[in-house]
């Protein structure tokens, strides 16, 4: 009889197995003085630049052959979010990976420096590819890679830019989240 539920609840344990894994972690109210937006330093990934419209919060980061855009929801003091990240090859041909993960916003209790303390993981999910944590730096204003080059009158791919000065104003913000993916 034991064998008998064992082999019927096997497979069910699974098939729950193969959705997405979501990290256990409640959002809490955002710290006083704290916003997503910033430019951040991670040991993991350099520099990431962060910026939120409401509870939206896209953003990119890069560090030596790979860069990568962030685009989530936050609610409070908790960022879930989608990743995708572009890595060059010897071949040229970049490689593309994708996932989800999460950062909680936190104040360093001994220096008062604002922290994000997170993980990502590789499609659907957003645990097991490892920690994602980051420092914000201060005086720093937040500017996406796509701005950058808008800006500086680099080339850019996208071809559907009106010409425009890339800014960090809520219009433009809005405007870009559909393009990050």
């Amino acid at each position: 009889m034991r064998t008998q539920i064992i082999a019927l609840l096997l497979p069910l344990a699974l098939f729950v197995g193969c959705g997405g894994s979501s990290a256990n972690v409640k959002s809490g109210p955002m710290p006083d003085n704290g916003t997503w937006s910033g430019v951040y330093h991670s040991p993991q990934y350099g520099d990431m630049n962060l910026i939120q419209n409401g509870s939206s919060v896209v953003g990119d980061y890069k560090m030596e052959m790979r860069t990568g855009k962030i685009q989530g929801e936050a609610e409070g003091d908790l960022l879930r979010f989608e990743w995708v990240e572009h890595k060059a090859m010897v071949s040229n041909r970049p490689q593309e990976t994708r996932g989800h993960g999460y950062f909680k916003f936190v104040v360093d209790k001994g220096n008062g420096d604002h922290v994000l303390k997170g993980e990502w993981g590789m499609g659907d999910n957003d645990t097991g590819g490892g920690e994602w944590n980051a420092y914000k730096l201060k005086n720093k204003e937040p500017h996406l890679s796509s701005e950058s080059d808008k800006s500086s009158g680099g080339e850019s791919d996208d071809s559907s830019s009106s010409g425009t000065t890339g800014t960090t104003g809520a219009s433009d913000d809005q405007s870009k989240d559909d393009d990050l993916f």
